[in-house]
């Protein structure tokens, strides 16, 4: 056997990945690097870049599925909104963060630069222009107010420098430096040309405190731009809408009325009936087409030898059921919302597989929470606090003199979620604490919860209940002299786990008798 036979035997039976060959399975990628490329080679192009994001809010704005579950996965990820906790290490400065924040939250004149949306709007908003859009650019301005820069806006100047990214640029490493806005929107199909007004935020300012906030969620290190959550099932949604339009119009045509006439060898015609209002129809040719008016209980009589049925289709069919049901899914995977949660349906699972659909969804729903707090509630508190201390004298000097005060010490808490089933998922808990099968801060972390958290939180809200509870028994037991009112009285806490109290009378004790000339004489 000589080498070169060798060689093509031993290529043969090569057992590397499949995947970097083009077979009749695999389809032939194009628009890629074949040495590898980062993330921002893929959408390169501007104009199919900003043409995907109008797709997808087209799809937000018409389709009949995709705006419903862009919105349920939103509700699902900020709920109510989330809360934020201080702990500066001085209550005074704690409550004094909370008020202020409360007051700056709901009014929309101070937390928005239009005036319009309160901070909790903006929250929903944010998280929605994420994930429809692909990024978005909140912008914390020194008037205290927050102002929002939709995806379309942030552009490429003309004649730029090659390290920016459809208006990202960056600096060596990779950091991003500055952003590039349009001062008006620009049309989709025009480019950002000789001219064009732009304003270059910087991304940090002179103390590396971030001066933009680029909301964005990135599969990949070297990823400089979002990319919206809708790109996988583009298709998809094109083929559901083509779906329904057309089941829709084979509907439409079913539901016209249609004769089927059976006649027979011996068939006679019955002559000229009229079996309602009959108009006229001329056609250009010159030819006259009577047609019958229709009304409620209309009778049509067969001739001799005709048998008369109705034309009835089975639309839509049960395929059709079964593949929308199919091209839902892989929507509702894209949105990480089960089809049932997607189409707010239980019907067609039982209560385990919603149980199962739900957890699953949920893991994903706090991957989002902790990091939309992480990119957008931890630097706009900071921002504030910022804002607070340097706009006012006397916070400024407390925090010079008590150095161990922290007053960027808060955390945000994201909404949890309700048990599935409460009464048994709860006594499964207490079971796991009781066998010491499983931890408490296990247990909790399975929650989504912190136990060192949650365990400070319980004793410090008992400690606050007990000690207003002494303060008004002290109140009481002064105003009436000798109630001997105590503090248990006030405040009734939850009797623990398996402790029973029973209360009753105490008995009164039976004098002794006495005997007196021999008669018993009760004492």
């Amino acid at each position: 056997m000589d080498d070169k036979s060798l060689t093509t035997m031993l290529e043969s039976i090569r057992a590397d990945f499949r995947a970097g060959k083009e077979t009749r399975f695999t389809s032939r990628l194009t628009d890629v690097m074949p040495s590898g490329s980062g993330a921002d080679y893929h959408y390169k192009n501007e104009y199919q870049y900003f043409k995907s994001i109008e797709r997808s809010r087209h799809y937000e704005r018409n389709d009949s599925v995709v705006g419903q579950g862009l919105r349920r996965l939103v509700a699902n990820v900020v709920q109510d909104g989330f809360s934020c906790d201080f702990s500066t290490g001085d209550s005074g400065v704690d409550n004094e963060w909370k008020a202020r924040w409360k007051e700056w939250s709901e009014d929309a004149d101070q937390c928005d630069s239009e005036g319009e949306k309160t901070f909790a709007q903006q929250e929903q908003m944010g998280l929605l222009s994420v994930l429809r859009d692909g990024d978005i650019l909140s912008l914390p301005r020194h008037d205290g107010a927050l102002q929002w820069v939709e995806n379309h806006r942030l552009r490429t100047p003309f004649q730029a420098k090659r390290n920016i990214v459809h208006g990202v640029e960056m600096a060596d490493g990779g950091k991003r430096a500055r952003y590039w806005v349009t001062n008006e929107d620009l049309s989709l199909l025009s480019a950002a040309a000789i001219g064009t007004k732009f304003t270059p935020i910087e991304a940090r300012d002179s103390q590396g405190n971030r001066n933009a906030l680029h909301l964005y969620l990135p599969t990949r290190f070297s990823q400089r731009r979002g990319v919206t959550v809708l790109a996988p099932c583009t298709d998809m949604v094109g083929m559901h809408d083509d779906l329904q339009f057309t089941t829709l119009v084979k509907q439409q045509m079913a539901a016209l009325i249609a004769i089927l006439r059976t006649r027979t060898a011996d068939w006679e015609p019955g002559g000229d009936v009229r079996y309602g209002e009959r108009v006229n129809d001329t056609s250009t040719s010159g030819y006259v087409r009577p047609i019958e008016g229709i009304e409620a209980g209309l009778e049509i009589a067969s001739d001799k030898g005709e048998t008369i049925t109705a034309f009835s289709s089975n639309i839509p069919s049960s395929e059709f059921f079964q593949h929308a049901s199919l091209i839902l899914t892989f929507i509702g995977i894209n949105l990480d919302l089960p089809l049932c949660v997607l189409l707010l349906d239980p019907t067609k699972t039982n209560f385990s597989g919603w149980r199962g659909a739900i957890d699953q969804a949920r893991m994903r729903f706090r991957q989002l929470q902790s990091w939309y707090a992480g990119a957008f509630h931890n630097p706009t508190t900071k921002w504030q606090i910022r804002r607070w201390i340097n706009s006012d004298s006397r916070l400024k000097s407390l925090f010079e003199r008590r150095q161990r005060l922290d007053p960027f010490a808060f955390t945000w808490h994201p909404p949890g979620f309700p048990y599935v089933d409460p009464t048994a998922d709860i006594a499964c808990d207490v079971m796991q604490s009781r066998t010491a099968t499983n931890s408490m801060r296990r247990i909790q972390a399975a929650r989504g919860r912190d136990w060192d958290e949650v365990s400070t939180e319980i004793v410090e809200d008992n400690a606050k209940a007990i000690r207003k509870a002494l303060q008004a028994t002290d109140e009481l037991n002064a105003e009436f002299a000798g109630a001997n009112i105590t503090w248990r009285e006030v405040l009734n806490l939850p009797t623990p786990e398996g402790v029973q109290i029973a209360l009753s009378p105490v008995p009164q004790s039976t004098p002794e008798p006495v005997k007196q000339g021999g008669n018993d004489v009760a004492a």
